[in-house]
């Protein structure tokens, strides 16, 4: 009897380490690498929607102006390897209208209308929706590079229908300040880019950064891990823009959420929202300093997606 007794207690030991073992155990079946997972003939429609407000106090007075920008574009996996895709992507429809409580409307911009004779602009990005661009990205959506801008930007000139050489040249130095390779390339970023190195649980965190223009430190969260894969970022930003008339240098804080299809990594919904505050600098007026808000609200939408 005394044995049975010494036989049936178990060693607090053995039961601690018993006990750890699970613990460990649970922790490691419950990481999960976050990645793309791609094929090849993946096609992909999605559309961006982004509203932003700038509001300039000019010695009392408000200059308030707002761009509204509505992008279709097409992305078609069309090679892949352990680590990476290749990606034809092209705009489908570009619409752009910037207006000004001062001025009235900057620019309206939509090219699936009918360019009107003489309207410079809308003739110039309907070039944006001729030419297929190729995007190398890794599993983690990190951008490699964007190759095809050149091409882009020519069409664009060509279509606007600038003939004196110089001026080209202008124009294109100044499409590729937007539209070029490298830029591109971070803005792709921008949609693409959140999934860590490491594996993850619900509620880790980790953080990555984007640059260009749009300088961002990301602090990501793993919100869920069901159906659907579900990410929260909260991010300090800055936002440094030079241009030949002003310079613009604004920093602030973006909230993005992101609710991602859980088989292939693609996002089915991105909202981004920003507010930055700073100050812009005219060139021609020597120490003028403009207090500059912007408010801004970016959606991707994926429409249809075929694997």
């Amino acid at each position: 009897m005394h044995c049975q007794n010494k036989a049936n207690k178990m060693n607090p030991f053995v039961a601690k380490i018993t006990i750890f073992f699970l613990v460990v155990s649970n922790l490691v079946f419950s990481q999960n690498t976050l990645e793309y997972n791609l094929n090849i003939g993946d096609n992909l429609n999605v559309t961006q929607i982004s509203t932003q407000q700038i509001t300039q106090d000019m010695n009392g007075s408000k200059h308030e102006m707002s761009n509204n920008l509505e992008c279709d574009f097409n992305l078609i996996v069309t090679a892949k390897t352990d680590s990476s895709y290749l990606i034809n992507f092209k705009f489908m429809r570009f619409k752009l209208q910037t207006t000004s409580n001062i001025y009235g409307i900057l620019m309206d911009v939509d090219t699936k209308m009918e360019s009107k004779e003489g309207d410079f602009e809308s003739k110039m990005f309907s070039g944006l929706t001729n030419s297929v661009l190729k995007i190398e990205m890794l599993k983690t959506g990190k951008i490699l590079k964007v190759s095809g801008t050149e091409a882009m930007i020519k069409k664009m000139v060509d279509n606007a229908g600038i003939k004196d050489e110089f001026t080209r040249e202008l124009t294109i130095e100044a499409l590729k300040e937007e539209y070029g390779n490298e830029s591109l390339s971070r803005s792709f970023e921008q949609m693409t880019y959140y999934y860590p190195k490491k594996k993850v649980s619900v509620n880790d965190h980790w953080t990555n950064n984007y640059s260009g223009d749009l300088l961002a430190k990301n602090n990501w969260t793993l919100m869920e891990l069901g159906k659907k894969i579900v990410l929260n970022a909260e991010s300090h930003v800055s936002l440094n823009s030079e241009q030949e008339s002003q310079i613009m240098k604004l920093n602030g804080t973006q909230d993005t959420q992101i609710i991602a299809n859980k088989q292939s990594g693609f996002p089915e919904l991105i909202t981004v929202t920003s507010t930055t505050k700073g100050t812009t600098v005219i060139n021609q007026v020597e120490d003028l300093e403009i207090p500059t808000t912007i408010i801004s609200k970016t959606t991707y939408k994926t429409n249809k997606y075929v694997q």
